[in-house]
């Protein structure tokens, strides 16, 4: 199995838990405070005139952190519907079957 798909599967493996959609929950709460502190080096850069070069940089780390909340809060949103489309056996086979079944 390639490396990109195995992730896949046990990224969906791990969210299959309770706990796993907590620990998620947690990042996404994670991203949102380093994207405000961010922001904030953003503005304190521009206001006291930093090098373009380390705004620019702050800038682009506070989207990149920005986009992985977004799509973290919008997988947490969607599971309850994709879950049930899974074929959950499968999965588990293709990793292996050493991961937990529920």
């Amino acid at each position: 199995m390639d490396p990109a798909t195995k992730y896949l599967l046990n990224r969906w493996q791990s969210l299959r838990t309770e706990a796993g959609l907590k620990r998620a929950a947690s990042v996404a709460r994670w991203l949102w405070l380093a994207g405000l502190i961010l922001a904030l080096v953003v503005a304190f850069g521009l206001y006291y005139e930093l090098p373009p070069l380390a705004v620019a940089a702050a800038a682009a780390a506070m989207g990149w952190v920005v986009a992985e909340r977004n799509a973290l809060k919008s997988r947490i949103s969607q599971w309850p519907m994709v879950v049930s489309y899974i074929d959950w056996g499968r999965v588990t086979n293709d990793l292996g079957g050493d991961q937990e079944t529920a």
